[in-house]
């Protein structure tokens, strides 16, 4: 008996060692998503008090209010525009992390793109603050140069909370692809030079193949991340948007409408796991392996 647990231990190491904390993360998760389903289906008095029972009546506000239903497409067109930008942005600093053969350069590289993680979100937003504010050194520089004459009005603006948000998400994006694009062997590369191909198409087809996988984490990260930001568009832009987290905080603590936020809640997550969904399925078929087996079947 002893023998067999030895080596049911030897073929699961660390197992033991691995269950409680998993359990808690899971039970820490499901819980509060339990209740948090729960007091969405919860009908609610004119007051917005929770009345017994259970009824989709907060999810029928949500798909049929545009307070509530704009606020998530809003939502998801700036999670999306974050993603790609990051994506586009993060491709040449996760490259030049991964493979460069500079110390100095790669630390410098390395120190610039982390150093955003080292302060938290309030600080860099209220450095946003700063920087786009009326006596903020953007309005300073334009007027210096003639460019203008009175000063913009750049905070509350949609642009400048979409440029401090991919300000916050772009050091994800990088670790993510890093790793990714530091797995693929310079052999491959040298292989598709010497086959005549340009370094565009070596790109296309070698780099973004081998690195699928970087690619889908970076924007599964950053996507799911800017549905539900709220402290920089809250700090940068305001209470007034249509943001989803801005409305569920404002039907939580302003309107005292829990249920509805809960339902908003809800709509959020599940569509950001379709999303997300969506993009592992299309880094499945671009891997490396199913796209040469559709080519060789073509």
């Amino acid at each position: 008996m002893a023998a067999r647990r030895s080596r049911g231990a030897d073929r699961h190491p660390g197992l033991a060692a691995a269950i409680v904390p998993t359990a808690f993360v899971v039970v820490a998760f499901l819980v509060p998503l339990v209740g948090l389903l729960l007091l969405s289906l919860r009908p609610t008095d004119d007051l917005n008090n929770p009345l017994p029972g259970f009824a989709l009546d907060q999810y029928v506000e949500v798909f049929t209010t545009d307070y509530l239903w704009g606020s998530v497409i809003e939502s998801l067109w700036l999670a999306v525009r974050v993603s790609v930008t990051c994506l586009v942005l993060a491709f040449p600093m996760a490259w030049y992390l991964a493979r460069s053969t500079s110390r100095v350069g790669k630390s410098i590289v390395f120190i610039i793109t982390l150093s955003p993680l080292l302060t938290s979100e309030v600080v860099r937003s209220f450095g946003w603050r700063v920087v786009m504010g009326g006596e903020g050194p953007v309005n300073v520089v334009l007027q210096a140069l003639g460019i203008i004459d009175e000063q913009l009005s750049l905070l509350r603006s949609p642009w400048t909370v979409f440029i401090a948000v991919v300000h916050v998400m772009l050091p994800f994006a990088v670790i993510a692809l890093s790793a990714s694009l530091g797995a693929i062997d310079n052999d491959m590369l040298r292989a598709s030079a010497v086959l005549g191909a340009s370094r565009v198409r070596t790109f296309f087809s070698v780099v973004v193949p081998l690195s699928a996988p970087g690619i889908v984490a970076a924007l599964v990260i950053v996507f799911s991340l800017s549905m539900g930001v709220y402290v920089t568009p809250m700090l940068v832009g305001g209470a007034n948007q249509s943001l989803a987290g801005l409305r569920i905080q404002t039907e939580a603590m302003t309107t005292f409408d829990q249920p509805a936020a809960a339902a908003l809640s809800f709509v959020l997550l599940v569509v950001t796991l379709v999303v997300c969904g969506l993009l592992g399925g299309l880094g499945r078929l671009a891997e490396p392996g199913r796209l040469a087996g559709r080519r060789s079947r073509a």
